[in-house]
């Protein structure tokens, strides 16, 4: 008797062992999508669209955490290249659009100044991150309100409690989350200072989903399908840890068009701009 106990609870504890280890180690994890179209962007149009991409830059943001080792800016480059080609969007002559793109991590940045009765800009970052700009309008609404009852956007609705999409929303906002953001603008526009954003799409990963190398390729080609898409709430994909894609060298299109020495300014000011939105360390919203 003793021994079938025993033999037993061996078999139980390899099987609840095997188990923790399949859920500790699966190569699935969850993507945040959140795409949109601007309200008044012409529709997407069939066939191949010319481009210039612009690589953003690494954004590390909130709390430092030493040990954190990014896929090489030239490796980001070309998987972002070649999922857009994939997507019809190709290098030209004159390019139509001109998109930009930004990854890292960000993170809670607990040295940033509490703002009273306002959001401080990390925490800003972090809901506009998983959110549709109607639905991060929201939550924000929601936090002023809750501190102020005031200050709050027009547009958008004060709900007394989160629930559905905008609980999810802050649950996400909390975590620490790898993530790429890809912005279209109407190239002429950024030609002439006054850039108009076509497209926006934001894909993300809680940090526990796997080492950043790993996820920043899976979300860009898991999340290729969702570029210049209209979502209307922020969308959570089963995704996986994959192999990153070997773009072959008519989808990658080699380098994209360069942006003309004149516009250079421009599209550095379009850049800039980006890397304060996205990383959080612009002004608090009040």
């Amino acid at each position: 008797m003793k021994t079938a106990f025993k033999t037993l609870t061996l078999v139980l504890a390899a099987g609840l062992c095997t188990a923790a280890r399949a859920g500790l180690f699966s190569d699935n994890f969850e993507m945040t999508v959140v795409a949109e179209r601007a309200k008044d962007a012409p529709a997407p149009q069939d066939g191949p669209m010319a481009c210039a991409v612009v690589d953003g830059g690494y954004i590390e943001a909130g709390d430092a955490i030493a040990g954190e080792d990014p896929p090489p800016a030239d490796f980001v480059k070309s998987q972002v290249e070649g999922a857009l080609a994939q997507q019809g969007f190709r290098a030209g002559v004159s390019p139509a659009l001109l998109v930009t793109y930004h990854w890292g991590i960000l993170r809670v940045d607990h040295q940033q100044i509490r703002v009273p009765y306002g959001i401080n800009s990390n925490l800003d970052a972090r809901i506009n991150l998983v959110s549709t700009d109607a639905t991060g309008a929201e939550v924000e609404n929601h936090i002023l309100g809750k501190e102020k009852g005031g200050g709050q956007s027009n547009d958008a609705s004060s709900p007394p409690i989160l629930v559905g999409p905008l609980e999810t929303i802050v649950e996400n906002a909390r975590k620490p989350r790898y993530f790429i953001i890809l912005s279209a603008y109407d190239y002429a526009s950024v030609a002439q200072h006054q850039p108009k954003l076509v497209w926006r799409t934001k894909l993300s990963a809680q940090e526990t989903s796997g080492s950043m190398p790993e996820i920043i390729p899976s979300l860009i080609a898991q999340g290729a399908p969702f570029f210049a898409k209209d979502i209307l709430l922020p969308k959570i994909v089963e995704a996986s840890i994959t192999k990153a894609p070997t773009y072959p060298q008519s989808d990658n299109a080699g380098p994209q068009t360069a942006v003309a020495s004149s516009d250079s300014g421009a599209v550095d000011s379009v850049v800039k701009q980006e890397q304060t939105q996205f990383s959080g360390n612009g002004v608090a919203k009040g």
